[in-house]
């Protein structure tokens, strides 16, 4: 059996927790906080429970259901961490071909993607087209290349989907694999509503140095766009996927997200 730690006092998930981005709290020791994509804020609790208790709300403090919550990296990544157990990916296969593993060293690798290859990034880009294209002309790039706005009491800051495309095309070998996808139904215990959506998990592979990451998203089926007259579509499935594939090839980039955001502002304001 293994053995647990106490987890307050276990440097190695305190530094996992501060590499996945979740900060502590000033005024509430012990309890850890991260704001995720879609509205949400990841929290790891630990000032009752030793072990950890994770969980995720929605602005308006919904709470995210557990089953959904634990699909997610960040709970699966610390949890594993607090375990003292190696991470565990399910061995998915595609077309009849199965994943050929990297093998992966003792030596330490260099991450890539790094502030350098952001400036790159955007600096090779036609920055009079993306200020033109843009909707706000005093925050160039703002819907474009970053999202970064008031919802409620919630700030919402973060690159967006081409961003995070465009560095990991910089850096080349990123490969990214779907390990789940499907839908859910959530139904609000309050009234009896009920909601459908499509959710994936991903994969992303650097090649390169053999790291891995693993992003999960949700979206809402809109029903109303499927029984439009003209043109019926949904776009939920894609966008689920997209933002997986953008959460999963983050975990490459060691530049947080709210840096990321903050340093492609300034290259284009200058």
């Amino acid at each position: 059996m293994v053995e647990k730690k106490e987890t307050k006092d276990n440097e190695a998930v305190i530094t996992t927790l501060n590499g996945m981005g979740f900060v502590e709290d000033p005024n509430k020791k012990d309890l850890f906080k991260k704001e995720l994509g879609d509205n949400q804020m990841a929290f790891w609790d630990f000032r009752k429970n030793k072990r950890g208790r994770f969980y995720i709300t929605e602005i308006g403090g919904d709470f995210v259901s557990d089953d959904q919550a634990k699909q997610t990296e960040e709970y699966i990544i610390v949890r594993q961490n607090i375990d003292n157990k190696a991470p565990e990916l399910k061995k998915t296969k595609t077309k009849g071909k199965s994943i050929t593993p990297i093998k992966k060293t003792s030596e330490a690798v260099v991450l890539r993607g790094t502030e350098d290859d952001i400036t790159n990034v955007v600096q090779s880009r036609n920055l009079d087209l993306i200020r033109k294209a843009s909707k706000d002309p005093k925050n160039p790039g703002k819907g474009i290349l970053y999202y970064d706005e008031k919802i409620g009491d919630f700030q919402l800051v973060e690159p967006s989907v081409e961003l995070v495309d465009l560095i990991t095309a910089q850096m080349g070998n990123i490969t990214v694999e779907i390990l789940e996808k499907g839908n859910k139904t959530h139904v609000n215990i309050e009234n009896g509503d009920e909601y459908q959506t499509y959710y994936a998990i991903v994969k992303a592979t650097d090649r390169v140095t053999g790291t891995e990451g693993i992003g999960s998203a949700e979206e809402i089926i809109d029903f109303g766009e499927m029984q439009r007259k003209h043109n019926p579509r949904t776009f939920a499935l894609t966008k689920a996927i997209r933002k997986a594939e953008r959460n999963a090839k983050e975990r490459l980039i060691p530049v947080p997200r709210r840096a990321m955001v903050e340093l492609v502002k300034e290259l284009l304001q200058k």
